[in-house]
């Protein structure tokens, strides 16, 4: 019995010695210190009043010399009537307990606490910080971003992960330059998920806020359910706020899967209450954006339309996606969302029109999942599927709905080793009207580099004079080391690596939000018939009209700001000098033109259905009439539409159109010096 009552006890003592709180160990410490100044000054007493120890006398009674013994002096007082044994039996047990539990418990504390910080034990106060919600690779592209950022870079940066924070911060800091790791970064332990973590990292008290997730579990590409737990992360982080914050705050939510940001979208958008403005972003999305819009120097002239498709030219540009993963739509709908240039005319026997071509061997299986995520695209759109020996399958537009989409669909089974598929591809390069641009975007890096390296080879020596010589895009997740040092080869020039995971946050997409609020702005003003005049000069009233806007709609006016850029081109615009540029009639209707035409896309990748064309002529008519009952009836039936069937009668060729709708188009592209931001 009095064993286990003996180890319960030394357990009891154990877990509270070796605790991370410091007050623990002090005082077990101090106690001890206590416990033998008393025993040691007890005995002294009994001895000395013993008639046959009277050579003690008074002094023995007095416990500042069995202190003084006991902190440090060792040697033998002189003045002492103390035995020399005794002074010995005290100096020693003075040593032992008090100098070397002392040193060892400091000692202790000191490692432990720095042990604690390194595994990010420790939490600290910080205010108006920038708190990044987990450790993923995206990490260091975030801080390379911070320090190059003038306005953040002076900032606390907190890091909460449930990763071994000692491992992440040896993980990182060899990926930052000497200039980058002057930012003051803590990283704290612990699941971003759990409100007391969040507590911890004072998430009230954050000026910005990244919710970027882990990396993968046991090997795997992605933390399992990453989207899931960034949402509830999301949420918490607003419940958090929303009983907490005094001041307002930036937050970027990644999500990786494209079905979570499709669905994601449909939310009417975030409390108010929770002082937060949130910006979703998809991380393959962000990817295909740096590379694809134009506006990062990086990334000069590697455009799909190059240096631009104008009204006059008969070209038109050719994306060939190899692999029907998650990067490769992610791709294929960037592209989607772009690519609209004035040479388009649906009237035209021929229209020309951008074209995307996936190509994967389980192109017959993952089709049907691509048409049927994007079924309302694919009513409206020209596709084909094709594999070897196999008649082709021709779709186009359903009957009834009309045929003014700009961006056609094609399937091939197959993978570019196969021969008939490589003759494709050598028929592709030599044709003088493409403008063409591959991407190999398969989930194997190593498969990635060998298909792009196999491919004929008039891809890299270009023998044709007057033929453009393609862009490669090779996806490259980890490391693109191998080819960044095959690209000083004048033969792979034109071979580019992209994706990888520690450059895949979007520097530009803070100022590409920026841009989207002007043009909420705008809309803004058309909505309520009130003249645009100037931007507000507060940016807060840009804030306030965009916390209104659901996250579909957010990123509506996100994919406008991102075709700026292209329209440019198409116009031989430079973005950068645009207060200089003078836009006359013509060019304004066909920016306008080219606006709706990606509107129309836009609406149709997030899930909007057309209106078939006689129900949208007829309920345009009744929108205009003059019978109140009739046009309130018609406006009714509209809003039911569009909130509940996710139709809408706006899907349409332009020159069809009602003047109402028509002035949003305009209102846009006529003020884009205004939008745009330098």
């Amino acid at each position: 019995m009095m064993h286990k009552y003996w180890k319960r006890i030394l357990l009891r003592f154990d877990r509270s010695f070796s605790s991370n709180r410091v007050w623990k160990p002090v005082l077990w410490v101090l106690g001890f210190c206590l416990f033998w100044t008393l025993l040691l000054w007890l005995i002294g007493r009994v001895w000395g009043v013993s008639p046959d120890r009277s050579c003690f006398g008074d002094h023995f009674s007095r416990i500042d010399e069995v202190i003084s013994l006991i902190i440090g002096q060792s040697n033998y007082p002189i003045d002492s009537q103390m035995p020399h044994w005794y002074q010995l039996l005290v100096a020693m047990v003075g040593t032992m307990f008090f100098t070397a539990f002392l040193i060892s418990m400091f000692s202790n504390i000191l490692m432990n606490r720095a042990a604690s910080h390194r595994k990010g034990y420790l939490h600290y106060y910080f205010e108006n910080h920038i708190l990044i919600l987990g450790g993923s690779k995206m990490l260091v592209g975030l801080l390379k971003s911070i320090a190059a950022d003038e306005t953040l870079n002076k900032k606390d940066v907190v890091v909460l992960t449930n990763r071994d924070a000692e491992a992440l911060w040896e993980e990182v800091v060899p990926l930052l330059t000497v200039e980058e790791r002057k930012v003051s970064l803590t990283i704290y332990h612990g699941e971003r998920s759990m409100e007391k973590a969040l507590l911890f990292s004072q998430v009230e008290l954050a000026s910005l806020i990244y919710i970027i997730g882990e990396d993968g579990v046991n090997g795997e590409d992605g933390e399992r359910e990453h989207d899931s737990i960034n949402v509830d992360c999301w949420k918490k982080v607003g419940e958090i706020r929303s009983r907490k914050a005094k001041r307002e705050a930036q937050c970027y939510l990644s999500l990786e899967r494209n079905v979570s940001t499709y669905l994601f979208q449909s939310l009417k958008g975030e409390v108010k209450d929770a002082k937060m403005e949130t910006t979703i972003f998809n991380r393959l999305e962000s990817v295909a954006q740096q590379i694809l819009v134009g506006d990062d120097a990086r990334w000069e002239g590697c455009t799909l339309d190059r240096s631009g498709i104008n009204a006059d030219s008969k070209k038109y540009v050719h994306l060939v996606v190899a692999g029907m993963t998650q990067m490769g739509y992610a791709m294929a709908t960037t592209a989607a969302h772009l690519c609209h240039f004035p040479n388009f005319d649906e009237n035209a026997e021929n229209p020309i029109r951008t074209k995307i071509t996936f190509i994967d061997p389980d192109a017959d299986r993952e089709t049907k999942f691509f048409k049927g995520r994007y079924a309302g695209l694919f009513e409206l759109s020209h596709s084909v599927y094709r594999e070897l020996n196999c008649t082709p399958i021709t779709d186009g537009p359903e009957k009834g709905f009309g045929d003014f989409l700009d961006v056609e669909w094609e399937f091939i089974k197959g993978s570019v080793v196969d021969d008939w598929i490589r003759q494709e591809l050598e028929m592709w390069r030599v044709d003088k009207e493409q403008i063409l641009t591959l991407a190999f975007c398969g989930d194997s890096p190593e498969r990635n580099i060998a298909q792009a390296l196999y491919l004929p080879r008039g891809f890299y020596t270009l023998e044709e004079k007057d033929v453009e010589k393609p862009l490669i895009w090779v996806y490259q997740p980890v490391n693109d080391a191998m080819l960044s040092a095959a690209q000083t080869v004048e033969r792979y020039k034109n071979l580019h690596p992209f994706g990888n995971i520690l450059e895949c946050f979007d520097k530009n997409l803070n100022r590409r939000v920026a841009e989207g609020k002007r043009i909420n702005f705008l809309y803004h003003k058309e909505d309520n018939g009130e003249p645009y005049v100037m931007m507000p000069v507060d940016e807060n009233d840009l804030d306030e009209l965009w916390m209104e806007r659901s996250f579909a709609e957010k990123m509506s006016n996100i994919y406008a700001a991102n075709s700026i850029y292209t329209k440019f081109r198409s116009e031989g615009i430079d973005w950068q000098n645009i207060p200089y540029s003078t836009f006359d009639e013509k060019m304004l209707n066909r920016l306008s033109r080219l606006e709706h035409a990606r509107w129309n896309m836009e609406k149709l990748l997030v899930g909007f259905y057309a209106l078939p064309t006689a129900k949208r002529e007829d309920l345009n008519a009744r929108l205009s009439s003059n019978d109140p009952q009739v046009k309130a009836d018609a406006k009714t039936e509209n809003k039911n539409l569009k909130k509940v069937e996710f139709m809408h009668k706006d899907i349409a060729p332009f020159c069809q159109l009602p003047p109402s709708s028509v002035k949003y188009d305009r209102a846009i592209v006529i003020n884009l010096k205004d939008v745009i931001i330098n």
